[in-house]
């Protein structure tokens, strides 16, 4: 089906991006380390390590959300949740992920209109690198959007399982994951990871 490609796809782009934010997070840490041992003892700086900090933190952030919805990171707070049926927790999904998806255009919204402010306007950076706001944004903007287009192909994906009454695969994809759900995914990243090694 056109929709589980898509949602495979996706899934493989997201895990990408979060890779690129790990990264990055990796990138700034080490970088201001640095910068914090040659101020110790060189009396030097790198010179905008906490503009450039800061920048790639808001982009790894952005770009980190989608996986958070695929790997069902986010929280949810599930005192109800875990007291009824799967056919109700099912709906309860569907709100939640039209609920993710207001906040996702929302922020996307927001974050374009600063993006167009920064284009039009020529904005830059007020530290020492001094670079077009746009460029950071830019990929600030492409991160949300990502992460609302993942919310809308979850939402389809849910509602046609909803529509065939496939309340587990719902639960699955969209629904907060069981205990019995976290140990079998820990236990087959362990035997994954295992596998790898005697390779």
């Amino acid at each position: 089906m056109a929709i589980e490609s898509i949602h495979r796809k996706l899934e493989h782009t997201s895990r990408i991006a979060a890779a690129i934010g790990g990264y990055g997070i990796i990138f700034i840490s080490v970088m201001i380390t640095v910068d914090v041992f040659l101020r110790k003892f060189a009396g030097m700086t790198l010179g905008g390590a906490s503009e450039i900090a800061g920048m790639v933190f808001a982009v790894a952030t952005a770009i980190s959300y989608p996986f958070v919805l695929f790997d069902r990171a986010n929280i949810r707070i599930d005192v109800v949740y875990a007291r009824v049926p799967m056919k109700i927790r099912a709906f309860l999904d569907m709100v939640a992920l039209v609920a993710m998806l207001y906040f996702g255009y929302r922020l996307t919204e927001s974050t374009f209109q600063l993006f167009m402010k920064s284009w039009n306007g020529g904005s830059k950076s007020v530290g020492v690198i001094n670079i077009p706001l746009w460029i950071p944004q830019s990929v600030w903007v492409a991160g949300f959007a990502l992460f609302t287009v993942t919310t809308v192909i979850l939402l389809i994906f849910a509602g046609i399982n909803i529509f065939r009454r496939n309340w587990d695969q719902v639960n699955r994809f969209a629904g907060v994951p069981s205990i019995e759900q976290t140990i079998e995914e820990e236990t087959y990243i362990e035997e994954d990871a295992e596998q790898g090694e005697a390779r």
